[in-house]
């Protein structure tokens, strides 16, 4: 081994306590790299893998009812690989044990049966129904899991009004429904929402479709254009009722699983370049120290005839060694949490198999990766070696300028024992800024892993106690006339209801569109009370739309802006209105207007589709049983049950962020204030040593060190916490989600315990710093160099 090479080995078992912490504080990067790429990487892999598997389509298209003729018109479409015509429709399943009716999909198999061409499903247990038997059905993998249904269980369903019965033959996944959820409610409902395959006979006889299909599925050819095939289409299934053709990107399931994906690169790309950076920092601050320690022994070695060069690689293999040890322990822990990660998935996203994947490429990009950010840090120092000539470095060092007039009014002001921690703060201010700096950069790794309950409550308190004030929706089988609302406000335990107009609709300005629905309000609707982003209440326009802000950006319009309506309903006009207002939401996007003013849009009567409920606690579990009897009611979504499957859902993965992401700001704060206390410790040696020889008891000489580190601490932590605001929104504003807009609401409480954690880390690491000074040598440290 070479001489150099032992003195890296040297080096770093002597400096084993801050080569440990910077380690942890690279490991720390390498981790949050590694499971967020593996944990993206798995996500994608499993998501392509069931996609091709199953031939899941490109384009989709619903229409109220076409004849079967009309299909191979369809698939002449230039553009056009595969279309697959299917029934589709609405469902409500009676399930004993659900405390509300359970909301139900239903769609059609081939004829002949068999697997069909396009979204095909993958089989877990059972068969595919009999083209023979008209009452056998393949149930979606996570109700049955939820509710523990086997092939050869009876499920009771209502569909088009009538009550039927259908024996499971199969239990299947569906890379339709790979994430799925009762319409309405973005998030898993595995106990409130179920999906029903039944053979094309069973399903046409059930909503009136002998001979014609209401759904389509297609395929693009290569090259082809989806935009040019979904105008095509369009224009197609206008005459026969067509409610919009669309992209894989707008279909629901699809959309929520690429919106996380996106999350999970905006993850894997911010966080490790926080901890990199600090590592780069610490890296720079401790290296360059020692530089500066071991002046003598580098310009004795360039007298000796040393090159430059290898010198300064010498160090980079110190360096080395510290990413080295980080990066091990770095993938091992990123392995770990990216394999936790994936497990807290499964309940969102149905794959299958979603198997863990760590490509051998990954840890090597972790570990370069960290060594480059960390050169990178530490290439002020080298390049200070190469420059360093043998004769000045074998003079002492110039002492600091500590002069009493660098304290201004303050050095006539305090002690002499206040004094000296005051020098060493002032005197060195460009290393005292770095020191604040880097404890301050501990604050938002706290505020992050703390923020998401304070983001949670805060949706919650915004869309569902101030926004949708109502205690139940409920969804109606098709319009009805407005004296509906009357009916259900009259049943036993309904204190007060809303009726609503929800109508299907392309919105364009220039050449931006979206497909969504426009939702008809009163206008003095108390259920649903659209906000302002100063949470005031807006109301609803009596002409034009009400557009969530959102949206508006989506689109790149502005209040008074027109845009173009596209109905998607009855004669599918086109009509260009205002937008009237802007509006807050946290659920997807919105468009409102007023309800009488979207009936005479359509050209129909007063009617409406959804009715808003205000509802009696104590006869709740009643009218949830009564509007179960009632045919003309498709689904009741409560209130109490979206909440409690969003804390069920999502408290998992915000406790497994808290707890990740405040470990990583403790290393962050243990690291930076333990390195900088050491560094401190090491160049004052000899002054801490003479203070003792003079007099002063081993608490007073502790005391002066520890003071710098204290009040560093003190000062970083206010600017840590402005810190983490900044870089919570900056996170937040690289987010490309349409599922949830997550506020950047951060309560005094997260603040405050953000602040003590950084501060106790602190603490600990200054105890260990005091001991090291209790056991202080004096003779080696009075040791003055000639």
């Amino acid at each position: 081994m070479k001489v150099l090479d032992r003195k890296v080995l040297r080096d770093a078992w002597a400096l084993r306590g801050q080569v440990l912490t910077i380690a942890l504080l690279v490991g720390a990067g390498v981790a949050v790299l590694v499971m967020s790429v593996s944990s993206f990487l798995s996500l994608r892999a499993a998501q392509r893998a069931f996609y091709a598997e199953s031939r899941f389509a490109d384009v989709f298209a619903e229409v109220k009812r076409t004849p079967r003729a009309l299909l191979a018109r369809i698939a002449e479409i230039p553009g056009v690989a595969l279309a697959e015509a299917r029934v589709g429709g609405e469902a409500r399943i009676d399930w004993p044990g659900a405390e509300v009716p359970v909301a139900g999909r239903v769609l059609s198999l081939p004829a002949g049966g068999g697997q069909p061409e396009l979204n095909r499903l993958r089989l877990l247990a059972g068969r595919l129904p009999e083209p023979t038997r008209h009452d056998e059905a393949v149930i979606h993998a996570a109700f049955a899991e939820a509710w523990g249904v086997r092939p050869g269980d009876e499920i009771a369903a209502v569909l088009n009004g009538r009550r039927e019965r259908f024996r499971i033959a199969g239990i299947a996944h569906s890379p339709e429904f790979v994430f799925t959820s009762r319409p309405g409610n973005p998030l898993p409902d595995d106990r409130g929402f179920v999906v029903l395959w039944l053979g094309e006979e069973a399903a046409a006889r059930a909503f009136d479709m002998r001979g014609a299909f209401n759904e389509l599925a297609l395929t693009l050819a290569p090259g082809g254009s989806e935009a040019a095939v979904v105008a095509e289409l369009d224009l197609l299934l206008r005459p026969w009722g067509g409610r919009g053709a669309h992209g894989r990107r707008d279909q629901p399931s699809h959309r929520f699983l690429e919106d996380e994906l996106a999350e999970q690169r905006t993850l894997a790309v911010t966080v490790p370049l926080v901890f990199f950076g600090i590592a780069a920092f610490l890296l720079n601050v401790v290296l360059g120290r020692m530089v500066e320690a071991q002046r003598e022994q580098v310009a004795a070695l360039k007298a000796l005839g040393y090159p430059s060069f290898p010198i300064a690689a010498h160090y980079a293999k110190f360096v080395a060694v510290i990413c080295l040890l980080g990066s091990a322990l770095g993938i091992a822990a990123g392995a770990w949490m990216g394999a936790g990660m994936l497990g807290n998935y499964r309940p969102f996203f149905r794959f299958p198999e979603m198997p863990y994947l760590l490509p051998a490429w990954l840890p090597l990009l972790g570990a370069a990766a960290s060594f480059a950010v960390a050169l990178l840090g530490v290439l002020a120092a080298l390049l200070r070696i190469l420059r360093l000539p043998a004769a000045e470095g074998l003079r002492p060092p110039r002492p600091a300028s500590f002069g009493g007039a660098g304290l201004g009014a303050w050095g006539r002001r305090v002690g002499a024992r206040a004094k000296i921690p005051l020098r060493g703060l002032l005197g060195r201010p460009l290393r005292t800024a770095l020191t604040v700096l880097g404890i301050a950069l501990a604050v938002p790794m706290v505020v992050l892993g703390l923020f998401w309950w304070d983001a949670m409550d805060s949706m919650v308190e915004l869309q569902f106690d101030r926004i949708e004030r109502g205690d139940a929706f409920v969804a109606l089988t098709d319009p009805r006339p407005s004296r509906a609302v009357r009916e259900m406000a009259r049943l036993p335990g309904v204190l007060a209801a809303e009726g609503q107009r929800i109508v299907p609709v392309r919105l364009r300005a220039a050449q931006r569109s979206r497909l969504l629905a426009v939702t008809g309000l009163p206008e003095d609707a108390e259920l649903r009370v659209p906000r302002d982003a100063a949470l005031r209440p807006v109301p609803i326009p009596p002409q034009g739309l009400a557009l969530s802000r959102r949206l508006a950006e989506r689109l790149g319009v502005r209040e008074g802006d027109m845009v173009q309506v596209e109905v998607l309903e009855g004669a599918r006009r086109v009509h260009d209105l205002p937008v009237a207002a802007l509006v807050e939401d946290i659920i997807g996007f919105s468009a409102l207007m007023e309800i009488g003013a979207l009936n005479r849009l359509m050209r129909e009567d007063d009617l409406v589709s959804h009715v808003a409920l205000r509802v009696d606690p104590a006869a709740a579990q009643a009218l949830w049983a009564l509007l179960a009897e009632r045919p003309r009611v498709a689904a009741t979504s409560v209130k109490a049950v979206w909440l409690r499957v969003f804390d069920e859902v999502i408290a998992g993965l915000v406790l497994t962020s808290a707890v990740t992401l405040t470990g990583f700001g403790v290393i962050i704060a243990v690291g930076v204030v333990y390195n900088s206390a050491r560094v401190a410790l090491q160049e004052r040696g000899w002054e801490m040593a003479s203070l003792r020889v003079l007099g002063f008891t081993r608490q007073e000489v502790a005391r002066i060190l520890l003071a710098e580190l204290a009040v560093a601490a003190l000062v970083a932590v206010p600017l840590g916490l402005v810190l983490a605001r900044w870089i919570v929104g900056l996170i937040l504003g690289a987010r490309d989600n349409e599922s949830f807009d997550v506020p950047p609401a951060i309560s005094a409480a997260t603040f405050a315990t953000a602040a003590l954690v950084v501060l106790g880390a602190a603490f600990a690491s200054a105890v260990a710093v005091r001991r090291r000074i209790d056991r202080l040598d004096l003779v080696a440290a009075l040791k003055a160099r000639d």
